[in-house]
């Protein structure tokens, strides 16, 4: 007879363990390698950046907003017009040839006589902590007696106030652009002929009022404000007492010499401007 074939152990298992491959699938992949685990912290920094992209994207797109807005706030000009300090006293307007640029306040265009009152001129804001803003007109100003008496002050038309000409002159002016309209009072409530409280323009005051009290003929205080209202031209166009130390401080203050007014008494041109060219402003204005 030929001789048997023989396996050792070793053998069979082998192959018993290639069989269980073949005949159950399932069994390999219990048994066998099992799928790498997802890496969370990987997933959850790609998040994080994605995050950070959007963010960052966000962020540019509104600091280049803001910096287009600053543009055009510091090169707006449908609705403002920039001057030397020195032509609001009238002789030196009239010697450079130009329009006075200020409304100066006169017998024509103000009338407080019958309260006993005087206000005509030019008056600056000397101490005011705002020192972006300094002269003011009474012109349009009418009260009558009996006191108490209000009187309103339209200082927030054109040429009635003065701001630097610099960024943050600029700034509050595009502020009371949006914030108050042009024919927006200062409301005097005279008590007397020397005491009167401020409705103020604007919603810069929360409802409140402030206090003006006369000092001298060309001087009125204005306590809770921190500054005195001092005359600086006369109603005649001629220089007031504080002429030469409101130039003095202008020129440490602002050495470029140029002050702000509104040349316009639209609303719309006043805003508009901010946002488009004067032209297109001028059309739809």
């Amino acid at each position: 007879f030929g001789s048997r074939p023989t396996c050792s152990f070793r053998h069979l298992s082998t192959v018993g363990a290639a069989s269980m491959a073949i005949v159950d699938p399932e069994g390999q992949r219990l048994l066998g390698t099992q799928p790498p685990k997802k890496d969370e912290s990987s997933f959850d920094k790609g998040k994080c950046f994605t995050c950070l992209k959007v963010c960052g994207a966000i962020t540019g797109v509104v600091v280049l907003l803001l910096l287009l807005l600053l543009l055009r706030v510091w090169t707006a000009e449908c609705a403002i017009e920039s001057f030397d300090k020195d032509l609001v006293l009238p002789k030196n307007a009239k010697e450079a040839g130009v329009p006075e640029p200020f409304d100066r306040g006169t017998d024509k265009n103000m009338d407080l006589d019958d309260l006993d009152i005087d206000l005509k001129g030019v008056w600056w804001m000397d101490g005011n902590p705002l020192t972006a803003e300094h002269l003011v007109s009474f012109a349009s100003a009418k009260g009558k007696k009996p006191f108490p008496s209000s009187v309103p002050v339209y200082n927030n038309l054109a040429r009635r106030w003065t701001w630097t000409d610099n960024i943050v002159g600029r700034i509050v002016m595009a502020y009371y652009a949006v914030d108050a309209q042009p024919d927006s009072p200062l409301v005097f409530n005279f008590k007397n002929s020397t005491s009167a409280s401020i409705i103020p323009v604007a919603g810069i005051s929360s409802g409140g009022m402030f206090g003006f009290q006369k000092i001298s003929d060309n001087e009125w205080d204005r306590p809770d404000a921190n500054y005195v209202l001092r005359r600086i031209v006369k109603a005649d166009g001629t220089a007031g007492p504080f002429w030469t130390k409101f130039k003095d401080w202008y020129k440490a203050t602002a050495p470029n010499g140029r002050m702000l007014v509104w040349r316009s008494d639209s609303g719309c041109l006043r805003k508009c401007q901010y946002f488009a060219p004067c032209f297109l402003c001028d059309a739809i204005c």
